[in-house]
C-alpha cells in the first residue's frame, strides 16, 4: 500500500513518465538444451584420433564407460576394456589400447633383452578385418613383382610396399651384399595362423614381408627354447628402410622374428602414443 501511494505521489509530482517502463527487461535465461550445444564436443584421446587417421574404418565413439570405437559392421568396443592381463592373456584377448601399449623403438639395431618387450605382436582383429577383411576371399590382394619374385600384397597397402622396394633398390645399387636378403623371401599374403597359436597371421590380410628365411631368426626356431636369446643378422639398412615407410620389424621383439616386416604405420607415429 506504501509503494503504490508513492507511485501516486511521483507521477502527480512529474518526477515518473508513465509512458516509460517503471522496470527494465530481462534476458532471458538460455535453457538447458542451448547450454549443451554451445558446448564444444569433447575429442578422444590424442592415442585414438591417430588411429582412426591410419585406420578410417574406425569412428570414435562415447560410450557410458568411456571412449570406444564403432566399426562398419555395427560392432562397438572399449577402447580399454579395464582389465588387468598378463601378456599372454593380452596377446590373447587384447583391446585396441593394449596395440599401442609397448613403445616401438627405432635406431640402431640393439639386442632386446627384457622379457614381453614386443611392440605390434599385440594385435586387435577386429580392426584388421574390417581395415583389410575377414576372410581369405574379402583380402583385396594384387600382383607385385619384388626384385623378380611375384608376390600378393593387399591393395591399400600396395604403395607403401612399392615406396620401400624403390628404396632398397637403390640400397642394393650401392650394396651388393645386401641382395642375398631379398631374394627368396619367405611371403607375403597367406591366410593362415600364427606357428602353434590360434591367432591370425598379419601375413593373412597381405600387410607383411618376410625376408629371406635362411638369413633369419625366429625364437621358435631356437634351441634349447628356453630361455629366449635374441639373435639377428638383417643388416640397419634394410630395416630403417622398412621402417621409414610405416613397417616394423619383428627383430624389434624380445620373441624376435627378424624375417618378419609388418605394416603397422600408427606404432611409428609419435601422436599415435599413450599419454604416460
Amino acid at each position: 500500500m506504501t509503494s503504490l501511494c508513492l507511485l501516486v505521489r511521483a507521477s502527480a509530482l512529474g518526477l515518473l513518465s508513465l509512458s516509460a517502463p517503471v522496470l527494465a527487461a530481462q534476458p532471458v535465461p538460455e535453457d538447458a538444451a542451448s547450454r549443451s550445444a554451445s558446448q564444444p564436443t569433447p575429442a578422444p584421446p590424442a592415442a585414438l584420433g591417430c588411429l582412426a587417421k591410419w585406420y578410417p574404418v574406425l569412428t570414435p565413439v562415447r560410450l557410458d564407460s568411456g571412449w570406444g570405437v564403432a566399426l562398419p559392421d555395427g560392432r562397438v568396443f572399449a577402447f580399454d576394456d579395464g582389465q588387468a592381463k598378463s601378456f599372454a592373456r593380452t596377446l590373447e584377448a587384447p583391446d585396441l589400447e593394449d596395440t599401442l601399449s609397448i613403445p616401438y623403438r627405432t635406431g640402431p639395431i640393439t639386442p632386446v633383452t627384457q622379457e614381453d618387450d614386443d611392440p605390434g605382436r599385440i594385435r586387435f582383429e577386429p580392426l584388421f578385418e574390417a581395415m583389410y577383411g575377414a576372410s581369405r576371399e574379402k583380402v583385396d590382394v594384387v600382383p607385385w613383382v619384388f626384385f623378380g619374385q611375384k608376390l600378393q600384397v593387399h591393395r591399400k597397402v600396395l604403395p607403401a610396399f612399392q615406396r620401400v622396394a624403390a628404396r632398397l633398390e637403390s640400397l642394393v645399387e650401392k650394396d651388393a651384399s645386401l641382395r642375398p636378403f631379398l631374394r627368396g623371401v619367405g611371403g607375403t599374403f597367406a591366410w593362415r595362423t600364427i606357428a602353434n597359436t590360434n591367432r591370425r597371421s598379419a601375413h593373412s590380410y597381405g600387410v607383411s614381408l618376410d625376408l629371406n628365411t635362411a638369413r633369419s631368426h625366429y625364437w621358435e626356431w631356437q634351441r634349447p627354447r628356453s630361455p629366449v636369446r635374441w639373435s639377428n643378422a638383417v643388416p640397419q639398412a634394410l630395416v630403417d628402410a622398412f621402417e621409414a615407410e610405416g613397417f616394423i620389424w619383428g627383430g624389434r621383439w624380445y620373441h624376435y622374428d627378424t624375417m618378419h616386416f609388418e605394416y603397422r604405420p600408427e606404432l611409428l607415429d609419435p601422436a599415435c602414443a599413450l599419454a604416460r
